[in-house]
Order: C-alpha cells, then structure tokens, then sequence
C-alpha cells in the first residue's frame, strides 16, 4: 500500500464511514417515518429510505475492499513508536509525549516489520566484552564509559569479535511525516552475537556495581527485551 492509498483509506475509515453510515442510518429512520406519516411526506420518505440504504450499502462495500481491508491490518501494527499523531475524525491528534518517549526505548520489532512504509535495514555495533555471569552479558558500546548489563538474546557464531546486532527502520517515502510517522530515533536491538571460540570469564566488581541497561545509556540501541 502506498502513501496515497494509506491516506485514502484512512481517512474513509475515521471520517467518511462513520459519516456515512449515521447519516445513512438517520435517512432510513427519518424516510420510513416519514413514509408511515403519508401525507406529501410520503414519496419523500420513501426516497430518503432508499437513498439511506443506498449510502450505508456503499459505506460497506468500500470498507470491505481489499485496499481498506490491509490498511486496517496494517494500522494495526502501528504503535507510537512509528507514529507520533493518531487518526481522528477531524483529522490528526498528536499521541502524548510521555508515550512516545517510552516507544522510542521500546524494541517491538514484530510490530514494526509489518509496516510498508518502512524500509529494514540490517546494523551492527562492535562492542568490548566485559564478561558474564547468570546470564547477563557484561560489555562496552561507542565511547560511552559505562558498561552494558545485557540479558536478551545471545548468539554464538563464527566470528573475531562481539557485536550488537538489529534493524534501523526508515521510512520509504517522507510524505507519511505529514499524518505523523517518523523514522525511529534508535536501532532496534534483536541479538549479542559473540565469538564461537569466547573464553568466558566473571565480570570484575566495579563492572557489576557501574553496569547499567542499553536504555539508560543513551547507546541508539532499544532494550533488548520484547
């Protein structure tokens, strides 16, 4: 679905159907009351019945199209993380700050890959292994002085040294800013991958006293966590 087909849809389904069908159901109502009046209302009330049907009939049939059948599926993948204004019936709405602050943070990728309009693309992040125990992995990202406390998922490959593995998503077509899509501040974390050959060892004490989560490190990365 592109860009042009995404607003069509959108806006019939928060505007033009609700519209459509209480003034339809309202033409019906007022038509066959009018009709049971007789009198010169009747032949009115008769045709502003029909018409009714007619407006609610037509509602439908568009709301079942295949067009308007996958924005809806696919309006359903859409979380404030890829969207900072929400779909009203006047228009747009801007999505609170606070939650849009959380979304940044936050990995959902099963939702984000669904989404047409963005474009996926693979990143990796060398990092300095710090050590491991109970499950959380210990290591250094960029510049930052602090180590990581990482506990999502680890893989174990053939390669020379450990490195972050995710997604950054951008979007394909920069109009989906104007209805309130952004490209995702952070690269979503998806995996630790480390070396086949790692000698694991214990984190040293000042590791685990000064250890602290992706998120509040301001790495770029989410949390690893679904």
């Amino acid at each position: 679905m592109d860009y042009n087909a995404w607003v069509f849809a959108e806006r019939f389904v928060n505007t033009w159907f609700p519209l459509a069908l209480v003034g339809g159901l309202l033409l019906f109502t007022g038509g066959l009351l009018a009709y049971f009046h007789k009198g010169r209302a009747r032949p009115w009330g008769m045709g502003a019945s029909v018409l009714g049907l007619v407006a609610v009939g037509i509602a439908f049939i568009v709301l079942y199209q295949p067009a308007t059948q996958s924005y809806m599926k696919e309006f359903s993948h859409v979380t404030p993380r890829a969207r900072v204004e929400d779909p009203t019936f006047f228009g747009y709405q801007a999505t609170s700050g606070a939650l849009t602050g959380i979304y940044t943070l936050v990995r959902n990728d099963d939702d984000m890959k669904q989404l047409p309009m963005y474009h996926r693309e693979p990143v990796t992040q060398k990092v300095r292994y710090a050590g491991d125990a109970d499950g959380s992995y210990y290591f250094y990202i960029g510049e930052i002085v602090s180590p990581v406390n990482y506990i999502g998922l680890v893989e174990k490959r053939d390669v020379t040294a450990p490195y972050l593995r995710g997604y950054r998503y951008t979007l394909k077509d920069e109009r989906y800013k104007s209805i309130g899509f952004i490209n995702p501040p952070n690269t979503t974390t998806m995996a630790l991958v480390i070396p086949k050959t790692l000698k694991h060892r214990a984190p040293s004490a000042d590791v685990l006293q000064t250890a602290k989560r992706l998120t509040k490190l301001s790495t770029g990365w989410t949390t690893e966590e679904k």
